[in-house]
């Protein structure tokens, strides 16, 4: 496996041409290795990722996870957060740049509470930006931790993202996958386009419309869809392809009173008969689909604008039993489910 992002970016006499934190694919994808060897984004890695649910409890929980991991960071710390409202999760950063470990912050002006915590987080000395508006949504929700560690997210960072979502994050240690994030956050931080090549990442703006309804496409057996909401047509067309070509499709879906245009959703997944579920408690934020085995977890949700306006970090987790604590939590979610 081998790391092919980078910044494009072109400087003559000082002077830089930039294209916006999240305008990409304005040149071609160039190979940092350089040594001859074939990419492969499916290649497993030699450490497996680890697989979070959330809420959780106790130390488990996803936000004591990502406190935890805050707190053990010694060189670096880069967050790229849609919606951040956690005060106590500001603080730990703070503590973490005034330790020696700098931290750096970009966010989506539009949210809510965006001022207030990036008001919080400079006055303690935290460097922060807010991401381009180029693009509809910063959605992206992810940290890269001493350039070694990086937790990828469906959740944000507010009290209904920790305590109330069932959501699901990712730690990938993986040297590429690390070193690619970390590219793909430098470029956003600096108002640098950035090329996305061979990666393991599935990344809005990018590829990662092709990639969903190529994941979709190639099921064998089994697919599960944990989702907030469907509403991209080809990715509903995908599914029902799926469904219609014998594969075990089960579609779980936030209850309408959550999201709206899950009925119409809901009804048609169901009128091409696949099985279709929703799920009122804890709600439904996820963005998760598993395919044989192999999850893809991140921030995307299945809308046009998310798959291919937005900023957005997934990321495929294929090693071994890698995904078991995402496949098993989906069985429990399942049986509690409505049907629709």
């Amino acid at each position: 496996m081998r790391a092919t992002l980078t910044a494009v970016a072109v400087f003559a006499a000082g002077v830089g041409a930039c294209g916006g934190d999240d305008a990409g694919g304005d040149g071609a994808p160039i190979d940092a290795a350089g040594d001859g060897a074939t990419c492969d984004p499916a290649a497993p890695r030699p450490q497996p990722p680890e697989v979070i649910v959330g809420p959780g409890s106790g130390a488990q929980a996803l936000e004591e996870r990502v406190v935890a991991a805050i707190d053990a960071a010694s060189t670096s710390i880069d967050v790229h957060m849609y919606t951040f409202t956690v005060d106590r999760i500001a603080d730990r950063l703070i503590a973490a740049d005034r330790r020696g470990a700098p931290v750096r912050v970009i966010l989506d002006g539009a949210q809510v509470g965006a001022a207030s915590t990036r008001s919080r987080l400079e006055a303690g000395g935290v460097e922060v930006r807010l991401a381009s508006t180029t693009f509809p949504n910063a959605h992206a929700k992810y940290l890269v931790l001493d350039a070694g560690i990086a937790f990828i997210l469906s959740g944000n960072f507010t009290v209904s993202g920790f305590d109330d979502q069932r959501n699901y994050a990712v730690i990938d240690r993986d040297p590429d996958d690390v070193a690619d994030l970390g590219v793909i956050f430098a470029a956003d931080w600096a108002g640098q386009a950035v090329a996305i090549g061979c990666t393991r990442l599935v990344v809005t703006t990018g590829d990662a419309r092709s990639r969903v309804l190529g994941f979709i496409a190639a099921a064998m057996t089994t697919l599960d869809a944990e989702l907030f909401y469907i509403s991209d047509s080809a990715v509903r067309g995908a599914i029902i392809q799926a469904h219609t070509r014998g594969v075990a499709v089960r579609v779980l879906l936030a209850d309408p009173v959550d999201m709206s245009e899950n009925a119409t959703t809901a009804d048609t997944l169901k009128g091409a008969g696949v099985p279709v579920r929703v799920l009122a408690t804890p709600t439904v934020h996820a963005k998760m689909l598993v395919a044989d085995g192999v999850a893809l977890i991140g921030s995307h949700n299945m809308s046009s604008t998310s798959l291919r306006d937005n900023r957005e970090i997934g990321v495929f987790v294929r090693e071994g039993t890698a995904a078991a604590p995402a496949t098993a939590q989906f069985a429990t979610d399942w049986a509690a489910a409505r049907a629709w």
